[in-house]
């Protein structure tokens, strides 16, 4: 199920809008940890690959295989879109539960 993205997400709005028009199409487990990742978007900013899957109840493997199906190259690359998410919610103000997936 090779996803059909032109270009990589260049935010997690992007990312999310994009799963959201059925742009990105998830096998079971991928789709549990996107799930996960996008509810609670500082597990991939702040923590390893393995932590992901640990809290998952996936392979390590799986978490390394979401950021290609959704357009990017690296895990890092995933980690710095979430950063960054997370950089730009808190320059807003405080940031509540809400504001960390919109």
């Amino acid at each position: 199920m090779r996803p059909n993205v032109d270009c990589p997400p260049k935010s997690l709005l992007e990312l999310k809008c994009l799963i959201a028009k059925r742009g990105i199409v998830f096998p079971a487990r991928l789709e549990r940890v996107a799930r996960q990742v996008l509810t609670e978007p500082e597990l991939v900013a702040f923590e390893s690959a393995a932590a992901i899957a640990r809290k998952c109840d996936v392979s390590e493997t799986t978490v390394l295989r979401l950021p290609k199906h959704v357009g990017l190259q690296t895990f890092a690359d995933m980690k710095r879109l979430f950063q960054d998410h997370l950089r730009d919610v808190a320059s807003r103000g405080s940031p509540s539960p809400q504001n960390l997936v919109e």
